[in-house]
């Protein structure tokens, strides 16, 4: 996916984050804008970012300048856990 700067919407799109979190979850959250239809979420206490497509529901990683497709269960883990496995 081409690198683009994200733009921040005066209302934000938490519908792709509560279709994936548990609402237990959602609290956690920052919304920090889009790219796209891609919906960039920062989690509060390990600052990770979960990156979600608006239309397809797919995750995306941030990893050397580009963005790529990840496993939305491997996305989760990293970004409550840490762990990229």
């Amino acid at each position: 996916m081409e690198i683009q700067t994200p733009t921040f919407d005066a209302k934000p799109n938490w519908e792709p984050l509560e279709r994936m979190v548990a609402s237990v979850h959602l609290p956690d959250f920052m919304h920090m804008g889009r790219i796209g239809t891609m919906q960039l979420y920062k989690h509060r206490w390990t600052r990770r970012y979960l990156n979600i497509d608006a239309l397809s529901g797919g995750c995306f990683e941030y990893r050397n300048g580009e963005y790529s497709p990840v496993d939305p269960e491997c996305a989760m883990r990293y970004v409550l856990e840490g762990s990229r496995k």
